[in-house]
């Protein structure tokens, strides 16, 4: 968040979890979008 940098990832378990999910609640997935925004390890102590 401090940076502005972006990086773009793929990681099959939530990618599976995403259809699980929505499978669950009685939907097909057809697309999604996750965000997660984060400040470096080292910063976030004693916050």
């Amino acid at each position: 968040m401090k940076t502005g940098q972006v990086i773009e990832f793929v990681d099959p378990e939530i990618e599976r979890l995403q259809v699980e999910i929505a499978r669950r609640l009685g939907y097909q997935l057809v697309d999604h979008r996750l965000e997660l925004y984060g400040v470096p390890l080292d910063q976030s102590k004693g916050k």
